[in-house]
């Protein structure tokens, strides 16, 4: 029997009386994944387990091996699939599901389309609170599954239009609604810290000094960092961050408490927001085209391990598109600009820290829900981006050699 025909019939040892897990190790950097959490029925039990990959041409071009976790390949597309199924299971172990909910969200696309594709799977409805300028291939998955989109306008935090407080208001007026609060609901956290981590430390052989990711609700970084650095405190774990959010400034500039600058200055602005006090940070100007990261204000979720981050990075629009039309070229992965942005932050992080080191970062989503916009010419000049040319993209020049 071949080792093909070992492995495809799942045998423990091959044919030649080689353990698998050894001939894994001794093939590829990267060891399946030890599951963490039970079965579950359906598609369900597809969420999570996802590969930990290592991005070739990176890695020669920094002298570090730098691996990505393919969350865009769970069953919803994003790592988002983790989070929405623990605050809904959550929110059933709590009583506060039952047949016939609806399940309510504010979201920046990818958490809609993890609800609704779990909401799905289990037979609740979902409405879900977006602002209008997503990409219409998130609004499209979201209504394949089943839910209702409410768009709303880009305002501030503050207005009642604001995205997240249509999702919260909509719940408390249906006696049969459910609110998962992905920014402060800590399951969100918990499904990176008992989930994500665990298995990108299995699969990289425990061997990850480095990690960088970007912020949306905080669950990814903090849930990740938590978990490495109770391995391993000398781990190295940073925040990417694109141009219009605050959470470089947040990170890079603060005092033993982290809310004051480094003029002795305030930092933060405590308001009362729908019944809660809200923690503002002062954004950076100028915006970004990537979706979903950055934010102004501390969730719950950041706020768990910001203690433990160690730096942050401010990531340029024009080099995470960049990096996008490469590893889709060069690497065969294809992402959105997250995710890109992401890898961005992990050379840098591997140029910071020099050769030898093992960074690993996230692959968010994928790239077929920015079509129409990432990847489509005419919407980048829209936005002022004129792509480099594949030779010169590919010689990397452009991403330095230096910090």
């Amino acid at each position: 029997m071949s080792i093909a025909s070992s492995l495809l019939l799942g045998d423990e040892v091959l044919n030649d009386g080689t353990c698998l897990n050894s001939f894994l190790a001794a093939t590829c950097i990267c060891q399946p994944a030890t599951p963490t959490t039970p079965p579950r029925r359906g598609v369900l039990a597809a969420i999570g387990n996802t590969p930990l990959i290592k991005l070739e041409h990176l890695s020669a071009f920094t002298g570090c091996t730098i691996l990505a976790k393919c969350e865009h390949l769970n069953p919803g597309g994003s790592v988002k699939d983790r989070a929405a199924l623990y605050m809904i299971e959550q929110g059933e172990r709590a009583g506060e599901l039952q047949p016939g909910s609806t399940i309510y969200e504010g979201t920046g696309g990818n958490t809609g389309v993890g609800l609704a594709m779990v909401a799905a799977a289990k037979g609740y409805g979902a409405v879900l609170a977006m602002p209008a300028s997503i990409a219409q291939e998130k609004i499209d998955a979201m209504q394949t599954f089943g839910a209702q989109v409410l768009l709303t306008p880009s305002v501030p935090f503050t207005s009642p239009e604001h995205y997240f407080h249509r999702a919260r208001e909509g719940a408390a007026a249906d006696p049969k609604g459910y609110w998962c609060n992905q920014f402060d609901n800590m399951e969100n956290y918990n499904s990176h810290y008992t989930g994500t981590a665990p298995e990108l430390w299995a699969q990289s052989q425990k061997t990850v000094t480095g990690f960088v990711v970007a912020c949306g609700t905080g669950g990814t970084l903090a849930g990740i960092t938590g978990y490495l650095k109770e391995q391993d405190r000398n781990i190295q774990c940073y925040l990417a961050d694109p141009h219009g959010s605050a959470l470089f400034d947040y990170v890079s500039h603060r005092d033993d408490d982290g809310t004051k600058d480094e003029e002795g200055g305030s930092r933060c602005k405590q308001e009362h927001v729908g019944g809660e006090t809200v923690t503002f940070i002062p954004r950076d100007t100028g915006n970004s085209v990537t979706e979903g990261i950055g934010i102004g204000r501390v969730t719950k979720n950041f706020a768990a391990s910001y203690a433990d981050i160690d730096g942050a990075f401010k990531i340029e629009d024009k080099d995470a598109i960049e990096m996008a039309y490469f590893l889709k070229e060069k690497e065969g992965v294809y992402v959105g600009p997250s995710a890109a942005l992401n890898v961005v932050a992990a050379v840098k992080l591997a140029q910071k820290m020099g050769k030898g080191n093992t960074i690993v970062t996230v692959l968010c989503d994928g790239g077929a829900r920015y079509k129409s916009k990432l990847y489509t010419k005419s919407w980048l000049e829209t936005k002022g981006f004129v792509l480099m040319g594949s030779k010169e993209r590919n010689r990397l020049q452009w991403l330095g050699r230096d910090e």
